[in-house]
Formats: C-alpha cells, structure tokens, sequence
C-alpha cells in the first residue's frame, strides 16, 4: 500500500513538472504568454522541452540600421540535424521590444504582438515576416527568436524528443548610439594605452632601483621632488610650458583622429567607422585642435614672453594663473571621459542647438562635451582678466603701448575679445546643460525659442576665436620677420591699428556664418561686406610684411622659414575668405569641403605654421639650446608639402560638391579622396620630426646665449633659460625697435653670451 501511495505522489509529481513544463515551452524565460498557450498547443509546439540545443542554428534576416517608421521584410531560418520528413518539421517564436510585428502570408500569424507560425507553418523551417521600425531612430530593436526542430511527427526511424534554441539580434537606429553594454574598439585602445604607460613606468622605476641601489619609497621619492614643483608652481614660465606642452600633446590627439577620419574617407563607402563613430571622431577632432591645442599653445607662449617682454616678473595674479591652467586638463579630461560613458560627444564642435540639445543628441559624452567646454570657458576668462591687469599696470619703464613688441600686442587684442566673446559662450554651454540636464526649454523650438538662438551666441565668440587664434600667430611672424630681415618691422604703428580693427570688425562679421539660416536680407548685406572689409587691415599686415623682408638682409633659417609659409598660406585661407563672403557664393559653397580647405589654411597653415616659427624661435631662450637646423629644414619642408598636398584639393572636392561631416561620398571623388589622405598622412607623419628635434635639442643641442639672433625686445637680455624671477632687477626699455641695417645673426658660440 505504501508502495502504491508512493507510486501515485510521484506520478502526481510528475504530472504537476509536466504540466508546467508544456505551458511555459522550457524554450522562452518567463514562459510564452497564456494567450499563445492554445495556438502553439494546437500548431505542434507542446512537445519541445528539456535543454536549447547548439544543433539548432537560427538566423534572422534583418537590416543593420533601421530608419524610423520604414516597413521591412524579414526572413527567419532555421538549420538542424533533426529529420525533415514527416507531417510537422518547425516552428517559431518571434518578439521584439521595438516597432510593430506583422504577418506576411498564412504560414504566421500575430497574436498579443507576437509572432508565431500557423498550423500550415508548422511543416517548414523557413518563414517570411514583416516588421514596421519604430518612430524614433536613436532606439535598438532587440528580437527574441525560438525555434524548435520538430522531430517529423509520424515520421519512421526518428528520435522522439525535439531539438529547439533560442537566439537574440539587434537593429540600432540609424541615429542609436550602439555598445553601451560592448567595449569598442576604440576604448580597447584606450585601455591597451593605459595598460603600455603603466607597464613601461614600472619598467622605469624598476630600472632605477636597480640601476640606483635605492628602495621603491626612495625612487618615488626622487621622482616626486621633480614632479612637486611642476604641480604646484605659479611662476609664468613653468606654467607656460606646461600650457605648451598641453596643447601639443593635443595638438598630436587630434591629428590623431584627423588620420582616422581619412581612413574612413579613404573608400566611397568604406566601413571602418559607423557613422556615430565618424561624427563622434569629427566632433572631438575639431574641439580638440580649437580649445584643447591652438589656445593652449597660445596662452603657453602668451605665459612665458609676455611678462618677460615687458619686464614683469610674473602676471599680475600668479595663483590665478596656476588656476586657470589647472582647468585646462580638468576640461579635457571631462570632455573625453565620453569615451569611457558609452559615446564621445557627437554633435559638432560647434554644438548646434536644437540639435544639441533634443532627443537625437543622445550619446552620454554629449553631456560631458558641455561640461568639459563649460570649464574651459572658465579658464579663458580668468586667462584674459590676468593678461589684461597685467599689460596695463606692470609694464617696465620705457615700455610704452606703441613701444611694445608686436607679439605683446598681438596677445593684447586677442585676450580683449576672448574677455568680451567667451562669456557668452559659456552662458549658451550652461543654458544647454540645463536643457539636456534639468529639462528646461530654452532651445526648444517646440517652447517657442528661436531656432537659431545657440547661432547666433555660439558666432558670436566663434568667429573672434578665429581671431584669437590667428593673431598671436601675427604676432610671432611679425617678431621673427623683423629678427631675421635685419630690420625693423615696416609701419609699426599700421601693424597695431591692423590688429586692433581686425579685432573691432571681428563681432560684426560673425553673421556670414549664417548666411544658409534664413537670417534678414539686409542683416546678410551688411555682414558681407563688413567681412570684405577685414580684408583690407590684413593686407595691411601682409604687405607691411614684405615690406620689411625687402628692406632687410634676410636670414632663412627654420623659424624665418616657417613664418614666410604662414604668410603665403595665410594668404591664400584670406583669399578664399572672400570668396565665400560672397552671399551667392557662400549658399553654394556651405558645408562643402571648400569650407574645409579654408578653415583649415587659416588655422592650420596660419596659425600652426607661425607657432612652429616661434618654437624654432625662442627654443634657445627656453632651453639655452638651439634647435638642430637640418631636422628643421626637414620639418618645414616636408610639412609645407605635405599641407598643401592634403587640404589644397579639397577645395576642388567643395567645388564638386562634396559636403562636410560624412562619412561617405559619392564614388566619382573617390581618387581625389585617396590622395588627400595619403597626403594627410605624410603631414602627420612630418610632425614627428618637431617631437624629434625637441627631444634631441633640449639638453644635446648647441648652447645659446642669452641673446642668440640678436634680437631687442626685452626677453633676450636675461640669461638663457631666464631664472626663476626673470629679471634680477626690473630693466628699462633704451631701444623702440630693432637696428636698422644690421648684419643678418649669427648664433652665439657655445658657452657664451650673444650679445650680453
């Protein structure tokens, strides 16, 4: 009797697993809605159980983008070992958590949103269905699909249990920001970086603790009395070279994603990028080189020759000068922890709203793009407020407004309209970390704002950046012109009423950026030709330029070289400048390529080209070493070349019509292209000489005295490197201008002082 009682429970037991085990198919989590439980009965699908099985291989045949609200057809298959003959052969279970399932003919049906095949369904492996994308394209589609192998019903000589699987894809949005839950390729390299400087500073350290007989704590140590003083110095030539050295660790980054971008625009329709990995690229590329490279060169310089130029010791608030370099690294490290969040931010560098600040914008680093520029708004304005006090109040005796070299002033205007420009911008960055954070509508068309509100405050600082950017570097080709032609600057006081009215139009012309936006007739009328006007204040400098160089006895040593490039590439980004002024040109040049090349041969072959001018030029006074002049010559050239070999046809791209910022292009510019990023990547790869000759000269190169190219302004009489004050007593300024008619320089013998 017990055995019988015994045999009953587990019979009950077993009926009780049984009948959990068919309603809910083993074959999907949760189990398969009860509202299927009597079609998929009815279709043959009870009788899977037990485990999924690898032998069942499912594929689902769906595109790899969606656009929103497009109808697709899909196609599921299913491939196993499992007989094929006999009344049923497979089935189905399709879900997803975006869009709208449908049947495409009667071998399925949809029930509850699912779907599943019919009875006349049930004797095949191959079905075809429909799927409707859902209305927002920055979604993931994410189907579900289970499929089982049926045995062949009645079929003879076949194993009785069935065979089925379970499989997952995913469809992104054309707009999706795809692998937030996958590390990408970009962030494996990333990590691989972090993981090779760690491992060749334990090497180092290593080395030394053998090579020094000293314990770990004593090898720190020694490295941490190095490293203190850089961390917490408020002297203005340490801060400038940490300001140089900042922005040409970034000036290499963003190269580096420059030869990424090439890579992708090497082919057509190449695939080495996504297209939010292009924008991401292109987003990051342009606000590197503009606030994370060209201003920190800019204040580095700004910071070491400035005070020395006018006899300062210092700036005029030294701890707020360690602060504002401070937020410079802290910014870049908010802007590119996007990597690291799921997404750099991928909106442009120039962040248009209401783009930026809707629902397409949805890459996490967006955010922390904002914040970072917010942060870095912050540092060019207590930059600008420091550099201001400081050439008004702490000049030396004898140095004058119009006594002061052209490089000083250059920095003066260029800090004057970064004070009245980048408040601005970062007033428009916090009202849209406020929109994308806190849900307030101050872009927001729908609300009621302007369209093109974040235009119109984002030019407004952003075309006198193009000038804060490009007259320093005015003032660098004006210093070493003059050094090197022998003689003084010719129209001293043009070239600073130049710079001045270049700086004053500067605000006026931001609107021919907008010229495409829908702006008024006679607002577009009077910006095209106030932007025609800056022309004649920078011909001014160019012909002012020449002048001297005619004048003088011209020494063409790297850094004269360089400046002579700056000023016929300069010329052509102005002459191109014009072009688009042009309204009717401009319409039919906007966001091509053309834009590119002449962007790019103002900031680049200007900009650029004139700082590389100085580093050659005041290498001697930073180091008390000069730069190796075979490398340089090396340097220049292949960098001249290769500029021009890279950015010059793409004027000829703009004018076929290729536009900007995508990542794919029409087959007929396809070897234009090819040759742009070959040439791209020979100008990369020349700027490693720079790194080269800088290594190899800091300590190796031949001395320099304090006076090297005979120069006049007031860094060249202190001591090279300048000491720790700069001056041991304050100087006063005897000479206004260089020598007239004096014999091209020479440098000085090693060890001694040129012209102390």
């Amino acid at each position: 009797m017990k055995l019988r009682n015994a045999t009953l429970m587990l019979a009950i037991v077993a009926l009780l697993i049984g009948a959990s085990v068919v309603p809910n198919a083993t074959s999907r989590e949760g189990g398969i809605p009860s509202s299927l439980g009597d079609s998929v009965t009815a279709n043959g699908c009870n009788c899977h159980g037990g485990d999924a099985s690898s032998g069942v291989a499912l594929a689902l045949d769906a595109p790899a983008n969606f656009t929103a609200g497009e109808t697709y057809a899909l196609s599921i298959t299913m491939d196993s070992s499992v007989a094929t003959d006999g009344e049923n052969q497979g089935g189905f279970f399709l879900s997803t958590t975006q869009g709208t399932l449908a049947s495409a003919d009667d071998s399925t049906q949809l029930i509850d949103g699912y779907l599943t095949h019919t009875a006349a369904g049930n004797d095949q492996r191959s079905w075809n269905v429909s799927w409707t994308a859902p209305a927002d394209d920055t979604r993931i589609a994410d189907f579900t699909l289970y499929g089982n192998a049926v045995n062949g019903n009645g079929a003879p000589d076949v194993d009785g249990s069935d065979q089925w699987n379970r499989a997952s894809f995913a469809v992104p949005g054309a707009n999706a920001v795809v692998g937030h839950e996958e590390i990408s390729d970009l962030r494996k390299a990333l990590y691989l970086s972090l993981i090779v400087i760690g491992t060749l500073a334990a090497v180092v350290v290593g080395n030394r603790v053998v090579s020094t007989g000293q314990s770990v704590e004593g090898v720190f140590g020694e490295y941490w009395s190095y490293l203190k003083p850089w961390l917490t110095t408020t002297d203005h030539k340490q801060i400038g070279l940490l300001y140089i050295g900042t922005g040409l660790f970034f000036f290499f980054v963003a190269g580096s994603l420059a030869m990424l971008m090439r890579l992708q625009l090497m082919e057509p329709d190449n695939d080495f990028m996504t297209n939010t990995q292009f924008n991401s690229t292109f987003t990051m590329h342009g606000t590197t080189m503009v606030f994370l490279a060209g201003m920190p060169i800019i204040f580095g310089f700004a910071n070491y020759l400035v005070p020395l130029q006018i006899g300062a010791r210092d700036l005029a608030f030294p701890r707020l000068n360690a602060l504002s370099y401070w937020l410079l690294p802290t910014g870049a490290l908010v802007i590119y922890a996007g990597y690291f969040a799921g997404g750099a931010g991928d909106v442009g560098w120039t962040g248009y709203a209401p783009y930026s600040s809707g629902e397409r914008a949805t890459s996490p680093g967006t955010d922390l793009w904002v914040a970072g520029q917010i942060m870095l708004g912050a540092s060019s304005t207590l930059t600008a407020i420091n550099f201001l006090t400081m050439i008004m109040r702490m000049r030396a005796p004898g140095v004058t407004l119009m006594r002061m070299p052209l490089f000083t002033w250059s920095i003066t205007v260029a800090v004057f309209l970064l004070l009245l420009s980048i408040p601005v911008f970062t007033i428009a960055l916090i009202l849209l970390y406020t929109d994308r954070t806190f849900g307030s509508l101050y872009f927001s068309v729908e609300a009621g704002a302007d369209p093109v509100l974040w235009q119109h405050l984002f030019w407004y600082f952003g075309h006198p950046e193009v000038y804060i950017l490009i007259l320093p570097a005015f003032g660098v080709i004006s210093d070493v012109v003059a050094t090197f032609a022998r003689r003084p600057i010719f129209g001293y006081t043009s070239m600073v009423y130049a710079m001045t009215s270049i700086g004053l139009i500067s605000f006026i012309v931001y609107g021919h950026h907008m010229f495409t936006a829908g702006t008024d007739p006679l607002f577009r009328f009077i910006v095209m030709l106030t932007t025609m006007l800056v022309a004649v204040p920078t011909g001014v400098k160019i012909f002012n330029w020449l002048a001297t160089l005619m004048g003088g006895s011209v020494t063409t040593n790297t850094a004269m070289l360089f400046a002579l490039g700056a000023i016929a590439t300069f010329t052509i980004g102005g002459i191109t400048g014009i072009v688009v002024a042009s309204i009717p040109m401009d319409i039919h040049l906007h966001d091509t390529y053309f834009i590119v090349a002449h962007f790019h041969y103002v900031l680049v072959g200007g900009t650029i080209f004139g700082f590389f001018a100085g580093i050659y030029y005041w290498f001697p006074k930073v180091t008390g070493h000069f730069m190796d002049e075979k490398i340089g010559m090396v340097h220049f050239i292949t960098s001249f070349l290769g500029f021009h070999a890279a950015f010059y046809p793409m004027h000829i791209l703009g004018m076929m019509g290729m536009p900007r910022r995508y990542a794919a292009y029409d087959a007929s510019m396809a070897e234009l292209n090819e040759f742009v990023s070959y040439s791209a990547f020979f100008f990369g790869a020349a700027q490693l000489l720079l790194v080269w000759n800088i290594l190899r000269s800091w300590n190796g190169g031949e001395k320099a005295g304090g006076d090297p190219w005979g120069g006049w302004s007031l860094e060249w009489t202190t001591s090279s490197p300048p000491p720790h004050n700069s001056f041991t007593e304050i100087p006063t300024l005897q000479v206004a201008e260089a020598p007239q008619n004096a014999e091209a320089p020479e440098p000085a013998p090693a060890g001694e002082e040129a012209g102390s």
